[in-house]
């Protein structure tokens, strides 16, 4: 759960530039964060939920709804923000839609996932459907003009993102602990990759 009051944070070369420039700036934020070790429930509620958002549509776009569902690490928490993203952003449409491919997906067992010719219609029938919606409902533009519009949103120059995230990167009370933890896994995963590459 995401308990943050942090602010949507743009740059002023994104904020009157193109919805793609406006969400990608966010999202670039919001992984700068996550690289700092911020965690979501650190970040703005909004910016988190627009970056699950812009997530799901790429991986739509390169490959329907089962290309999501396997880039997805934790489904049920990037469904929730998904979910809470189109809502707040207007993207009533697009939430309809989602919610009723993740219940056709759901609804394939294991062993029909990729054989049963009805299962497979129907999720290619909905990923038909998508790309259609995105001609009548601009999710891009719906999400860029959530970012825009809100209250506290915060439009630094693009060389003060850098001093910001540090700045909030500093407050971390843990951060020895999570600078360790994710060294720790960096090796493993090297470790991992040799085991593999040998």
């Amino acid at each position: 759960m995401i308990t943050s009051q942090q602010p949507v944070v743009l740059t002023s070369s994104s904020i009157h530039s193109s919805d793609e420039d406006v969400v990608e700036a966010s999202a670039g934020i919001v992984e700068a964060m996550h690289a700092a070790l911020l965690r979501i429930e650190e970040m703005s509620p909004v910016a988190v939920r627009s970056y699950a958002v812009d997530f799901y549509l790429s991986q739509a776009l390169e490959g329907g709804f089962a290309q999501y569902v396997s880039a997805a690490v934790d489904r049920v928490d990037m469904d929730s923000l998904i979910r809470e993203g189109m809502a707040g952003m207007g993207a009533t449409a697009h939430l309809d839609l989602f919610n009723r491919a993740a219940e056709a997906f759901d609804g394939l067992s294991d062993e029909d996932a990729g054989v049963t010719p009805d299962g497979v219609l129907r999720m290619e029938e909905l990923d038909g459907e998508f790309e259609e919606l995105l001609e009548r409902e601009n999710i891009t533009a719906c999400n860029a003009a959530w970012l825009r519009s809100q209250a506290e949103l915060l439009v630094l120059d693009d060389d003060e993102v850098g001093a910001y995230i540090e700045r909030l990167a500093s407050m971390i009370p843990d951060l020895p602990q999570r600078k360790a933890q994710a060294e720790a896994a960096a090796l493993a995963e090297d470790a991992e990759a040799g085991m593999i590459g040998a």
